[in-house]
C-alpha cells in the first residue's frame, strides 16, 4: 500500500515557463491525501525558489530541496541538511574568482551571488525564475560566514570548461545543465538518499512510496521507490529506467498514472 508520493517539480508539477501546477494534478494530490498518502515535494530548487503555488495549494507534508542537499518541513523550517565543508567552500570561491566566472550558492534559505551579479541572473533568470530570488553577495561575499555553509555552487564558464577541474574536488558530484552552466553538491547526496532518509524520520518504508520524475537528477529517487514514475514529456534514460511511463505533464500524466496505480 502506498503511504507516500514524491514529486519533482519543473517539467513534473508545472511545465517548466509557467507557474501553477497542471490542475489534473492537483486533482490527483487533493484524492490522495483523503487517503491519507503523505504528498512530498522533491526538487532541485532551494525552498525559497519554489512555486508559490506549489506552497499554496500543493501543500506538502515535506519538502526535498536543492538535489535532495535539505529536508524541509511543511513550513520550509529545516529538517536536516547537508552542506559542504569549509575548506571546500573557499577553495570554491578562490577558484571561481580567480577564472571570474559568475557563480552563486545555494543555501537552504537563499541563493547568493559571489560574482559577476549582472552577467549571471543573465543567464540564470527566466520566466520560471525572477532576478528578485537571487541576492547580489558579490561584495563582501560573506553569507556562508553567517548563515551555514553553501548546499549547492552554480557556475557559468565558457563551454562549461568548470567541468574541468571536477578532479579537484573530489567530494563533490558535477553535472553540467543547460547553456554554460554547470552546478556541484556533495556526492554523498542525492534526491533518493534523502527520500530514504525522510522515511525513516516519518516512519514508513520505501516499499511504501511512490515518486515522480522527468529529468536526470529524479534518477536515484524513481529508483528508491517501489514505484518510480517518469513523465511521458522526460529524459529517455529516466524513461528506460522507470517502472512505468505516463503520459507527459500536459497530457495529466500524473492523474493518469496515479489512476493506474489505483491510488485514486
Amino acid at each position: 500500500m502506498i503511504k507516500a508520493i514524491f514529486f519533482d517539480i519543473d517539467d513534473t508539477l508545472i511545465k517548466y515557463g509557467k507557474d501553477k501546477v497542471e490542475e489534473s494534478a492537483l486533482t490527483a494530490i487533493n484524492e490522495a491525501k483523503k487517503n491519507e498518502i503523505k504528498i512530498i515535494v522533491a526538487t532541485g530548487r532551494g525552498y525559497s525558489f519554489m512555486h508559490q503555488d506549489v506552497k499554496d495549494r500543493v501543500k506538502a507534508d515535506y519538502y526535498i530541496t536543492v538535489n535532495g542537499s535539505c529536508i524541509n518541513d511543511v513550513n520550509g523550517n529545516t529538517v536536516e541538511s547537508y552542506p559542504f565543508d569549509l575548506e571546500t567552500t573557499n577553495r570554491l570561491i578562490d577558484l571561481l574568482s580567480e577564472r571570474d566566472y559568475p557563480f552563486g550558492f545555494k543555501f537552504a534559505q537563499s541563493f547568493q551571488i559571489y560574482n559577476r551579479y549582472e552577467d549571471f541572473i543573465a543567464q540564470y533568470c527566466n520566466k520560471a525564475i525572477p532576478a528578485s530570488k537571487l541576492i547580489d553577495n558579490t561584495g563582501k561575499r560573506d553569507y556562508h560566514l553567517q548563515n551555514g555553509l553553501p548546499l549547492d555552487c552554480f557556475i557559468y564558464s565558457p563551454n562549461k570548461e568548470m567541468l574541468n577541474f571536477a578532479d579537484s574536488f573530489p567530494q563533490l558530484q558535477f553535472l553540467g545543465v543547460y547553456g554554460d552552466g554547470s552546478e556541484c553538491w556533495l556526492k554523498t547526496v542525492n534526491k533518493g538518499k534523502s527520500i530514504k532518509r525522510l522515511t525513516e524520520i516519518i516512519g514508513i518504508s520505501l516499499e511504501e512510496c511512490m515518486a515522480f520524475g522527468d529529468a536526470l537528477n529524479d534518477l536515484e529517487m524513481l529508483c528508491e521507490c517501489k514505484i518510480g514514475v517518469a513523465m511521458g514529456n522526460g529524459k529517455e534514460e529516466v524513461k528506460q529506467r522507470a517502472d512505468y511511463v505516463t503520459d507527459d505533464i500536459e497530457h495529466d500524466g500524473i492523474y493518469n498514472a496515479m489512476k493506474h496505480f489505483n491510488i485514486i
